[in-house]
């Protein structure tokens, strides 16, 4: 028995047709192909069957749905057949209207367009082709990538990781292009209007330092210009700053920029990579700014994987801090405790109308954080006579986790109920790993100079 969607016009439509325990959609060209009339205008185009009690097994068969091209009504990619996902919903009372809304970001909805990955999304699908025998990519959770026989299993985490990025560099390459080209009209009329010259801002992320440049034809230094660069740099700076104190400064300012472009870029890169506590506290290690800004004083390093209940700070012992910080001026110390920033703030269940209590993993954070400082304050002493320093005080020792990432404001509740859980744990600070974002770019562009008055466009 057909059962016919009200999804069509005047040349095609998709027509819904239930077969044994399963539901098929057909696309349906209301006439043939023009350049063989006898070719088939109905093709198999969507799979839907049941696979639980409340989710589906769809299945996309990617077509090419452009009319008077050479592969009208064939398949869409070289290789790959079949897109697969799960589906939540009803089978029983099932459409493939609803279905299609209901598809994650960088998947065509549309029939008419062509099912599959948008325009975009086809770079993937090549790469794919090119080094795999896969017919079928399979939409999964979580973050896997992985081949398995003719089958390529991909996390839908990880394919929204790759989207969204996508999207952002198409944003930066936009943004560039605008800067160079308001630019060179300002250029173009500056004379004649009696301005100063303007020069395009690069941007803050270092893609778009390079698109910016390719949009103005600006080709990069080879190493040897580099090296040559920093040589002469190294040599003249002492001479630079006596004779040219202004100048030197600005350099100096502009070397500080790059190296905090450089740190935020590498951070943003590795952000959403779902890396384990291990990796944080490395690149922490090899990136002790970013670390410092969840302070609000003067702080330095005294060690990572300190023990607070062992034999010396860096000694074995039961109980091992992430990192021990100092206060230079007064000795006294903080802990540092790092979790994942996939690491859930929140239950996910609703206590009461609006209102979310901790996750397990942010109150057992927090707790070991507590006992670790106790722990410390009770041995400091042992602590000290075993590792002779004497450099350290435990007035008040200062405890902070660094875990998860703020609630987007998509979710108010959340974010209030994640703030006044916070301000409420008055011996722990909490910190989000996008917080610390935030801050080197607030301090990024504290360090920027006043744009002048002919400058044109704005930082992507």
């Amino acid at each position: 028995m057909a059962r016919f969607g009200a999804i069509q016009n005047s040349k095609t439509r998709l027509d819904e047709r239930h077969r044994d325990d399963e539901l098929d959609g057909f696309f349906v060209a209301d006439q043939p192909t023009d350049d063989d009339a006898s070719a088939a205008h109905e093709v198999r185009i969507l799979n839907l069957v049941p696979d639980t009690s409340y989710n589906s097994k769809l299945y996309i068969f990617p077509i090419n749905t452009l009319q008077h091209s050479d592969g009208y009504l064939r398949p869409k990619y070289s290789k790959i057949r079949r897109l697969t996902l799960d589906v939540p919903g009803d089978f029983e009372n099932a459409n493939f209207r609803e279905i299609l809304e209901t598809l994650p970001r960088g998947f065509v909805k549309d029939y008419e367009y062509g099912l599959g990955l948008l325009q975009d999304c086809n770079r993937l699908v090549r790469l794919i082709e090119k080094h795999t025998e896969c017919d079928e990519i399979s939409f999964t959770g979580g973050r896997i990538l992985e081949v398995d026989e003719k089958q390529l299993l991909l996390g839908l985490e990880r394919f929204e990781e790759i989207y969204s990025e996508i999207h952002r560099i198409n944003s930066r390459g936009n943004d560039g292009a605008a800067r160079v080209k308001d630019a060179f009209v300002h250029n173009e009329l500056a004379s004649t209007f009696k301005l100063e010259p303007a020069v395009y801002s690069l941007g803050r992320h270092p893609v778009s330092h390079v698109l910016t440049k390719a949009a103005d034809g600006v080709k990069e230094l080879t190493e040897d210009e580099q090296d040559a660069l920093i040589h002469t740099f190294a040599s003249e700076s002492a001479a630079l700053a006596r004779t040219r104190p202004e100048t030197f400064l600005k350099l100096h300012r502009d070397v500080e920029l790059v190296n905090l472009d450089r740190l935020i870029g590498a951070y943003e890169e590795v952000l959403n990579r779902g890396k384990k506590e291990p990796f944080w506290q490395t690149f922490f290690d090899d990136n002790a700014f970013a670390l410092q800004q969840v302070f609000g004083t003067p702080m330095v390093s005294f060690q990572s994987s300190a023990s607070v209940g062992g034999v010396g700070f860096a000694g074995g012992g039961g109980k091992i801090a992430d990192y021990l910080y100092k206060n230079p001026l007064t000795n006294n110390v903080a802990l540092v405790e790092i979790k994942r920033p996939s690491t859930p703030l929140l239950g996910t269940k609703e206590y009461r109308g609006g209102v979310f209590g901790p996750s397990k993993d942010l109150a057992a954070a927090v707790t070991q954080v507590m006992d670790q400082a106790y722990h410390l304050t009770t041995h400091l002493s042992q602590l000290k006579s075993d590792s002779r320093r004497s450099d350290l005080e435990a007035y008040a020792v200062q405890c902070f986790v660094v875990v998860g990432r703020t609630p987007s404001s998509d979710h108010p509740h959340k974010q209030k109920s994640f703030e006044m859980y916070r301000a409420n744990s008055r011996s722990v600070k909490i910190v989000t790993y996008d917080e610390i974002l935030e801050q080197l770019k607030l301090l990024r562009e504290f360090l920027l100079p006043a744009p002048s008055a002919s400058a044109s466009g704005e930082e992507s």
